[in-house]
């Protein structure tokens, strides 16, 4: 009751009388593709809601204020995450991963950072901040303590089942992507009533998506409609074992297409067309009609990063997750299996067998997909550019 009524306190009118315009800064970097896309979704959901009373804009930290070689973390990121260091990339995560010592490692850097942090702020005046990367979130709040005017902080999670510490600093507002994360967020120390839970953010083009069935939108992609579809995706880097599992759930004997996105992996991509397929396949490099292909798809394979995750529920899709990032991903793969929206198939062979079961038992699938669709938050954009809105006038009264 006591949560209830604080959520009730801070609920956002819908529209509530402000001046001309609103200035929100949207801090992220892209290391990795989720940053970039969920400050995307934030501007997207504040200009549907509040148009021309409303102008965001995001500023990729690291590469334009972060001192050398923090400004090549973007650049380095693909490379970090690549198998042979993906331990050591693990043990730093879990390391940094609580409270007291996320904050100390923060600390340490800030007189390496402090000057660039003001430019920042400088050069892009703000009614309210929004930070998407957690990098950034202690060390703005450290600034704003002795800043004459303090600008209202707000920070979106932008992860599902591993919440790193970082993302848990004591901003006026935290917004989780589910109870479990707000959870996680009081655990290490925000007040409960600065939680709110809103979903993830993702384009709204998820939302609308929902509205056709999935004959329309394969249709719409040159696909065949009457064709059991399986959709085999890698993020934006085409990360894993995609050509294995493509081959797999080609060579599952069932009637069915394929669609495989490679993302940016050019390498991956053409390794794919040259391949003479056993049944119906599509192969796409990088493209912005992922919405369209999930709504298409009865199935997605998929790396279990949070956006996709994320997107997947939001269009009621069951996921086959084939591997994760050790640490910033794990809690992902249970997210998605106790929540009973997928399984984990960490191998070609196991996707293959899921496949299998999933197409011939039609019941299994549809009750998998009906999981999905309840664990999605295909509002979250709107949801979270509200309350945003709110605590930026809050903040001007």
């Amino acid at each position: 009751m006591e949560t209830q009524a604080n959520e009730q306190e801070l609920r956002p009118e819908a529209r509530p009388a402000v001046r001309s315009v609103t200035r929100v800064l949207l801090l992220m970097s892209d290391t990795g593709g989720g940053h970039r896309s969920v400050s995307e979704a934030l501007a997207e959901g504040l200009r549907a809601l509040y148009g021309a009373a409303v102008e965001p804009r995001i500023v990729d930290a690291f590469i334009q204020y972060a001192p050398f070689p923090l400004n090549r973390s973007p650049a380095l990121y693909p490379y970090m995450v690549k198998p042979a260091l993906v331990p050591f990339y693990a043990r730093a995560w879990h390391f940094a991963n609580h409270p007291r010592r996320a904050r100390q490692l923060v600390y340490l850097f800030w007189p390496w950072v402090r000057q660039r942090i003001a430019r920042l702020f400088a050069e892009n005046p703000a009614d309210v901040i929004v930070s998407v990367h957690p990098l950034f979130n202690d060390v703005t709040l450290r600034y704003w303590m002795k800043a004459p005017r303090r600008v209202p902080f707000v920070i979106v999670i932008c992860d599902i089942g591993s919440i790193h510490a970082l993302w848990c600093a004591n901003a006026d507002l935290v917004i989780a992507p589910h109870e479990g994360a707000r959870h996680r967020a009081i655990a290490c120390g925000v007040p409960p009533e600065r939680v709110v839970v809103t979903g993830f953010p993702i384009r709204l083009r998820f939302r609308e998506v929902r509205r056709q069935p999935p004959a329309f939108w394969r249709a719409q992609l040159g696909w065949r409609p009457d064709l059991p579809t399986v959709l085999v995706m890698g993020g934006g880097e085409g990360m894993g074992k995609v050509f294995e599992n493509a081959r797999a759930v080609a060579e599952a004997g069932l009637p069915l297409q394929l669609a495989v996105v490679a993302g940016r992996n050019e390498r991956l991509r053409r390794r794919l067309e040259a391949v003479d397929w056993p049944v119906p396949a599509y192969i796409y490099g990088f493209v912005r009609t992922i919405p369209e292909m999930m709504a298409a798809a009865d199935v997605i394979v998929t790396k279990a990063g949070p956006n996709t995750i994320a997107e997947a529920l939001a269009v009621g899709r069951p996921m086959i997750l084939t591997h994760y990032l050790p640490g910033q991903e794990e809690g992902n793969v249970d997210y998605v299996v106790q929540g009973g929206a997928g399984v984990y198939a960490p191998e070609p062979e196991q996707v293959k067998e899921a496949i299998r079961e999933w197409l011939s038992r039609p019941e299994v699938l549809a009750s998998f997909a009906q999981r999905a669709a309840a664990m999605g938050y295909p509002d979250a954009a709107l949801d979270a550019a509200r309350w945003i809105w709110e605590i930026a006038q809050r903040g001007a009264s």
